[in-house]
């Protein structure tokens, strides 16, 4: 004999409902699509510093499980691993490491080349400068 299902409570309706909508809100951004994707899943992990060992050519990656071991954080740090690349999954993170590793450097701000300028010594300063201004041809004279 085949029981009836119970029509669900008010209760239960917004629970279910609430939960949806804490769904929706959290894949909004492009961590909380990640995140509710599974992007930082130990299978995810592994398969991202699985791809990155065959592409670069480093020795087999050690397995993550539920926790982070040290020697995880020592496989990391040995070979200059983007974390928020490796946990996330952020491209920003695997462009940087990347570039990195290529020797690309990231364009100064104007305040820090200010500030490597000021700690030059004064023949160091006017030879920058005078550099610079062969460079640029609107400050030729």
């Amino acid at each position: 004999m085949a029981t009836s299902k119970q029509k669900p409570s008010r209760r239960a309706i917004t629970r279910r409902r609430n939960a949806a909508r804490r769904l929706q809100k959290s894949r909004e951004t492009p961590l909380g699509r990640l995140g509710s994707d599974g992007a930082s899943s130990p299978r995810n992990i592994n398969r991202r510093l699985l791809w990155l060992a065959i592409e670069i050519g480093l020795e087999a990656p050690p397995k993550v499980g539920r926790t982070m071991s040290g020697e995880f954080a020592d496989y990391c740090m040995r070979h200059r691993i983007n974390y928020d690349w490796m946990l996330d999954g952020c491209l920003k993170g695997l462009k940087q490491m990347m570039d990195e590793r290529r020797g690309r450097t990231v364009a100064l701000s104007p305040s820090s080349f200010t500030d490597k300028l000021a700690r030059l010594s004064e023949t160091e300063r006017e030879l920058v400068l005078k550099t610079i201004q062969e460079m640029l041809p609107e400050h030729r004279q």
